[in-house]
Protein backbone atom coordinates (compact mmCIF):
# COMPACT_ATOMS: atom_id res chain seq x y z
CA UNK A 1 0.00 0.00 0.00
CA UNK A 2 1.22 3.62 -0.70
CA UNK A 3 1.85 5.92 1.69
CA UNK A 4 0.73 9.63 1.48
CA UNK A 5 4.03 10.67 1.39
CA UNK A 6 4.21 8.92 -1.70
CA UNK A 7 1.14 10.12 -3.79
CA UNK A 8 1.25 11.54 -7.06
CA UNK A 9 1.07 15.15 -5.71
CA UNK A 10 4.51 14.75 -4.24
CA UNK A 11 5.97 12.82 -7.32
CA UNK A 12 5.81 15.32 -9.97
CA UNK A 13 1.84 15.56 -10.18
CA UNK A 14 -1.00 17.96 -8.66
CA UNK A 15 -0.17 18.89 -5.10
CA UNK A 16 -2.88 17.31 -3.14
CA UNK A 17 -5.24 19.78 -1.20
CA UNK A 18 -7.00 20.14 2.06
CA UNK A 19 -10.76 20.40 2.45
CA UNK A 20 -13.80 20.77 4.97
CA UNK A 21 -16.70 19.02 4.92
CA UNK A 22 -19.85 19.58 7.04
CA UNK A 23 -21.42 22.19 8.77
CA UNK A 24 -19.53 24.23 11.00
CA UNK A 25 -19.82 22.63 14.74
CA UNK A 26 -18.77 19.45 12.94
CA UNK A 27 -16.39 19.99 10.44
CA UNK A 28 -14.44 16.75 9.02
CA UNK A 29 -11.13 17.49 7.42
CA UNK A 30 -10.22 15.64 4.19
CA UNK A 31 -6.81 15.56 2.14
CA UNK A 32 -7.10 15.26 -1.70
CA UNK A 33 -10.91 15.04 -1.81
CA UNK A 34 -10.39 16.43 -5.25
CA UNK A 35 -9.69 12.65 -6.36
CA UNK A 36 -13.29 12.03 -6.11
CA UNK A 37 -15.32 15.33 -6.29
CA UNK A 38 -16.21 14.37 -9.91
CA UNK A 39 -17.92 11.00 -8.55
CA UNK A 40 -18.98 11.95 -5.78
CA UNK A 41 -22.44 13.98 -6.41
CA UNK A 42 -23.38 10.20 -7.53
CA UNK A 43 -22.86 9.10 -3.97
CA UNK A 44 -23.29 11.90 -1.26
CA UNK A 45 -25.42 15.35 -2.02
CA UNK A 46 -25.81 18.60 -0.05
CA UNK A 47 -22.96 18.66 2.09
CA UNK A 48 -21.05 21.94 2.75
CA UNK A 49 -17.87 21.77 1.84
CA UNK A 50 -14.86 24.55 0.64
CA UNK A 51 -11.23 23.64 0.07
CA UNK A 52 -8.37 25.35 1.93
CA UNK A 53 -5.48 25.14 -0.65
CA UNK A 54 -2.50 22.47 -0.51
CA UNK A 55 -2.99 19.78 2.18
CA UNK A 56 -0.44 20.33 5.46
CA UNK A 57 1.72 17.66 6.66
CA UNK A 58 -0.61 16.61 9.51
CA UNK A 59 -2.92 14.06 9.94
CA UNK A 60 -6.28 14.70 8.52
CA UNK A 61 -10.25 13.09 9.23
CA UNK A 62 -9.59 11.61 5.96
CA UNK A 63 -6.79 10.80 3.64
CA UNK A 64 -6.96 9.76 0.03
CA UNK A 65 -4.41 8.21 -1.11
CA UNK A 66 -3.60 7.89 -5.18
CA UNK A 67 -1.83 5.06 -6.35
CA UNK A 68 0.45 4.60 -9.29
CA UNK A 69 -1.45 2.09 -10.88
CA UNK A 70 -4.82 4.19 -11.10
CA UNK A 71 -6.37 2.63 -7.22
CA UNK A 72 -6.92 4.61 -4.32
CA UNK A 73 -6.95 4.06 -1.07
CA UNK A 74 -9.65 5.49 1.42
CA UNK A 75 -7.91 6.34 4.76
CA UNK A 76 -10.56 6.89 7.67
CA UNK A 77 -8.27 8.03 11.48
CA UNK A 78 -9.73 8.43 14.84
CA UNK A 79 -12.69 5.77 15.95
CA UNK A 80 -13.33 3.33 13.60
CA UNK A 81 -10.28 4.21 12.00
CA UNK A 82 -9.84 1.75 8.46
CA UNK A 83 -7.96 1.89 5.06
CA UNK A 84 -10.19 0.78 1.98
CA UNK A 85 -8.88 0.10 -1.48
CA UNK A 86 -10.72 0.76 -4.58
CA UNK A 87 -9.64 -0.01 -8.19
CA UNK A 88 -10.95 3.59 -9.28
CA UNK A 89 -12.30 7.12 -8.33
CA UNK A 90 -16.16 6.17 -9.10
CA UNK A 91 -15.81 3.31 -6.40
CA UNK A 92 -13.93 5.05 -3.94
CA UNK A 93 -15.94 8.10 -4.26
CA UNK A 94 -18.70 6.07 -2.86
CA UNK A 95 -16.38 4.42 -0.04
CA UNK A 96 -15.42 7.87 0.98
CA UNK A 97 -18.83 8.87 1.40
CA UNK A 98 -19.07 6.09 3.97
CA UNK A 99 -15.88 7.14 5.26
CA UNK A 100 -17.63 10.98 5.33
CA UNK A 101 -20.18 9.94 7.68
CA UNK A 102 -18.36 7.77 9.90
CA UNK A 103 -16.23 10.71 10.54
CA UNK A 104 -19.11 12.98 11.16
CA UNK A 105 -21.01 10.41 13.15
CA UNK A 106 -18.07 10.62 15.65
CA UNK A 107 -17.77 14.04 15.95
CA UNK A 108 -21.35 14.11 18.24
CA UNK A 109 -21.18 12.11 21.55
CA UNK A 110 -25.13 12.12 21.41
CA UNK A 111 -25.17 10.63 17.75
CA UNK A 112 -25.68 7.42 16.68
CA UNK A 113 -26.12 5.64 12.58
CA UNK A 114 -28.22 2.85 11.35
CA UNK A 115 -27.79 0.98 8.86
CA UNK A 116 -31.11 1.86 7.20
CA UNK A 117 -33.52 3.38 4.60
CA UNK A 118 -36.02 5.36 6.00
CA UNK A 119 -38.93 7.71 4.60
CA UNK A 120 -41.36 9.81 5.64
CA UNK A 121 -44.70 8.96 6.02
CA UNK A 122 -47.05 11.75 7.44
CA UNK A 123 -45.50 13.55 10.14
CA UNK A 124 -43.45 10.87 11.35
CA UNK A 125 -40.22 8.79 9.81
CA UNK A 126 -40.89 4.88 9.55
CA UNK A 127 -36.82 3.73 9.63
CA UNK A 128 -36.70 0.33 8.04
CA UNK A 129 -33.64 -2.27 9.26
CA UNK A 130 -32.39 -5.66 8.42
CA UNK A 131 -29.85 -7.69 7.57
CA UNK A 132 -28.29 -6.88 3.55
CA UNK A 133 -30.32 -7.87 1.63
CA UNK A 134 -33.52 -7.42 3.30
CA UNK A 135 -35.09 -5.46 0.65
CA UNK A 136 -34.81 -1.51 3.06
CA UNK A 137 -33.64 0.24 -0.13
CA UNK A 138 -36.20 -1.28 -2.64
CA UNK A 139 -39.31 -0.90 0.44
CA UNK A 140 -38.22 2.39 1.04
CA UNK A 141 -38.18 3.45 -2.97
CA UNK A 142 -41.49 1.67 -3.12
CA UNK A 143 -42.85 4.27 -0.47
CA UNK A 144 -41.07 7.27 -2.45
CA UNK A 145 -42.46 5.90 -5.62
CA UNK A 146 -46.26 6.57 -3.98
CA UNK A 147 -45.51 9.70 -2.84
CA UNK A 148 -43.65 9.86 0.13
CA UNK A 149 -40.87 11.34 0.96
CA UNK A 150 -37.68 9.32 1.12
CA UNK A 151 -35.19 10.58 3.67
CA UNK A 152 -32.16 8.35 3.62
CA UNK A 153 -31.21 5.29 2.09
CA UNK A 154 -28.51 2.61 4.11
CA UNK A 155 -27.87 5.10 6.74
CA UNK A 156 -29.53 7.37 8.79
CA UNK A 157 -28.17 9.38 11.81
CA UNK A 158 -30.54 9.75 14.83
CA UNK A 159 -30.02 12.04 18.31
CA UNK A 160 -32.26 12.65 21.35
CA UNK A 161 -33.86 15.93 21.08
CA UNK A 162 -34.45 17.98 24.68
CA UNK A 163 -37.37 15.66 25.18
CA UNK A 164 -35.40 12.78 25.05
CA UNK A 165 -37.40 11.75 21.84
CA UNK A 166 -35.60 9.89 18.93
CA UNK A 167 -35.33 12.52 16.17
CA UNK A 168 -33.82 11.11 12.25
CA UNK A 169 -31.09 13.53 10.44
CA UNK A 170 -30.79 12.94 7.14
CA UNK A 171 -27.15 12.04 5.53
CA UNK A 172 -27.66 13.12 2.15
CA UNK A 173 -26.70 9.39 0.98
CA UNK A 174 -27.89 9.28 -3.06
CA UNK A 175 -30.41 6.41 -3.22
CA UNK A 176 -29.24 3.21 -5.50
CA UNK A 177 -31.49 0.13 -6.94
CA UNK A 178 -30.40 -3.21 -7.40
CA UNK A 179 -30.96 -4.28 -10.73
CA UNK A 180 -32.62 -5.97 -12.75
CA UNK A 181 -35.69 -4.89 -10.46
CA UNK A 182 -37.91 -7.17 -8.90
CA UNK A 183 -40.68 -8.63 -11.27
CA UNK A 184 -43.12 -7.81 -9.73
CA UNK A 185 -42.04 -4.26 -8.32
CA UNK A 186 -44.50 -2.64 -10.73
CA UNK A 187 -44.93 -0.56 -13.60
CA UNK A 188 -45.00 2.50 -11.48
CA UNK A 189 -41.99 1.58 -9.65
CA UNK A 190 -40.52 0.71 -12.92
CA UNK A 191 -41.01 4.26 -14.49
CA UNK A 192 -40.09 6.04 -10.98
CA UNK A 193 -36.79 4.23 -10.98
CA UNK A 194 -35.87 5.14 -14.82
CA UNK A 195 -37.01 8.89 -14.54
CA UNK A 196 -34.86 9.94 -11.55
CA UNK A 197 -32.22 7.45 -12.64
CA UNK A 198 -28.48 9.42 -12.93
CA UNK A 199 -26.62 6.08 -13.97
CA UNK A 200 -27.13 2.68 -14.73
CA UNK A 201 -24.73 -0.16 -14.75
CA UNK A 202 -25.48 -3.82 -15.11
CA UNK A 203 -25.39 -3.94 -10.91
CA UNK A 204 -27.58 -0.96 -10.07
CA UNK A 205 -29.42 2.32 -11.07
CA UNK A 206 -27.63 5.75 -8.93
CA UNK A 207 -30.87 8.08 -8.29
CA UNK A 208 -30.80 11.94 -8.03
CA UNK A 209 -34.05 12.82 -6.43
CA UNK A 210 -35.41 16.38 -6.29
CA UNK A 211 -36.56 18.34 -3.11
CA UNK A 212 -39.82 17.69 -3.17
CA UNK A 213 -39.01 13.71 -3.35
CA UNK A 214 -36.14 13.58 -1.09
CA UNK A 215 -34.86 15.18 1.80
CA UNK A 216 -31.87 17.24 1.99
CA UNK A 217 -28.50 16.76 4.16
CA UNK A 218 -29.60 17.42 7.81
CA UNK A 219 -33.36 17.39 7.56
CA UNK A 220 -34.39 16.20 10.89
CA UNK A 221 -37.87 14.51 11.35
CA UNK A 222 -39.72 12.75 14.41
CA UNK A 223 -38.92 8.54 14.09
CA UNK A 224 -42.66 7.46 14.64
CA UNK A 225 -41.70 3.80 14.06
CA UNK A 226 -38.70 1.01 13.72
CA UNK A 227 -39.41 -2.30 11.21
CA UNK A 228 -37.08 -5.17 11.15
CA UNK A 229 -37.30 -6.31 7.65
CA UNK A 230 -37.78 -10.18 6.81
CA UNK A 231 -38.14 -11.31 3.15
CA UNK A 232 -39.12 -14.38 1.79
CA UNK A 233 -39.30 -15.83 -1.57
CA UNK A 234 -43.17 -16.50 -0.91
CA UNK A 235 -46.20 -16.31 1.50
CA UNK A 236 -48.38 -13.47 2.53
CA UNK A 237 -47.47 -10.40 4.70
CA UNK A 238 -46.77 -10.75 7.84
CA UNK A 239 -47.19 -7.61 10.22
CA UNK A 240 -46.65 -7.16 14.09
CA UNK A 241 -45.42 -6.38 16.86
CA UNK A 242 -41.79 -6.59 17.59
CA UNK A 243 -40.53 -8.11 21.13
CA UNK A 244 -38.40 -5.52 22.07
CA UNK A 245 -35.46 -8.31 23.06
CA UNK A 246 -35.14 -9.15 19.44
CA UNK A 247 -35.78 -5.95 17.97
CA UNK A 248 -32.74 -4.50 20.08
CA UNK A 249 -30.68 -7.59 18.74
CA UNK A 250 -31.29 -6.34 15.16
CA UNK A 251 -30.76 -2.79 16.16
CA UNK A 252 -27.01 -3.73 17.37
CA UNK A 253 -26.25 -5.63 14.15
CA UNK A 254 -27.07 -2.32 12.25
CA UNK A 255 -25.57 0.15 14.34
CA UNK A 256 -22.36 2.20 13.08
CA UNK A 257 -21.25 4.35 16.70
CA UNK A 258 -17.62 4.19 17.08
CA UNK A 259 -17.54 6.84 19.19
CA UNK A 260 -19.67 4.92 21.99
CA UNK A 261 -18.12 1.80 23.92
CA UNK A 262 -20.87 -1.66 24.12
CA UNK A 263 -22.22 -0.54 27.01
CA UNK A 264 -23.23 2.77 25.84
CA UNK A 265 -24.14 1.35 22.27
CA UNK A 266 -26.66 -1.48 24.04
CA UNK A 267 -28.02 1.34 26.73
CA UNK A 268 -28.35 3.55 23.34
CA UNK A 269 -30.28 0.74 21.64
CA UNK A 270 -32.69 -0.15 24.49
CA UNK A 271 -33.47 3.24 25.04
CA UNK A 272 -34.52 3.71 20.97
CA UNK A 273 -36.60 0.56 20.87
CA UNK A 274 -38.17 1.39 24.32
CA UNK A 275 -39.11 5.01 22.67
CA UNK A 276 -40.46 4.25 19.53
CA UNK A 277 -42.65 1.44 18.61
CA UNK A 278 -41.26 -1.64 17.11
CA UNK A 279 -42.49 -4.28 14.50
CA UNK A 280 -41.41 -7.17 12.57
CA UNK A 281 -42.55 -7.43 8.53
CA UNK A 282 -42.68 -10.50 7.12
CA UNK A 283 -43.19 -10.49 3.13
CA UNK A 284 -42.43 -11.33 -0.15
CA UNK A 285 -43.70 -8.15 -2.59
CA UNK A 286 -42.19 -5.12 -1.68
CA UNK A 287 -44.73 -3.37 -3.40
CA UNK A 288 -47.32 -4.51 -0.65
CA UNK A 289 -45.19 -4.46 1.79
CA UNK A 290 -44.97 -0.58 1.14
CA UNK A 291 -48.63 -0.39 0.95
CA UNK A 292 -49.36 -1.76 4.73
CA UNK A 293 -46.72 0.75 5.56
CA UNK A 294 -48.28 3.65 4.37
CA UNK A 295 -52.00 2.20 5.83
CA UNK A 296 -50.52 2.05 9.13
CA UNK A 297 -48.68 5.05 9.14
CA UNK A 298 -49.58 7.94 7.49
CA UNK A 299 -52.53 8.71 9.57
CA UNK A 300 -50.98 8.22 13.09
CA UNK A 301 -48.85 11.43 14.49
CA UNK A 302 -45.19 10.82 15.45
CA UNK A 303 -46.37 8.40 18.54
CA UNK A 304 -47.80 6.00 16.26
Amino acid sequence: MTDPGQQAGNAGGPVPTSWQFGPEEYLVSVRNAEAVLAHLPLFLGGWPMRGLGAAPEQPHDIDIVENKDGSLVIRLTGPGGNDMEFEDALNAANGFAGSLIGAYIARQPDTICLHASTALVGDGLVVLIGDSFSGKSTTSLQLASAGYRFFGDDRIAIRWDDDSQPIGQCLGLMPKMRLPLPPDCGAGFEEYIEAFSELQDDEAAYLRLGDREAAGFGEEAPIKALIALDRRDTGDSIFEEAQRPHLVKSLLAQVYAPHLDISNLIHSMNRLASLVPCFTLQYSNSREAAKMIAERFRGLGSEA
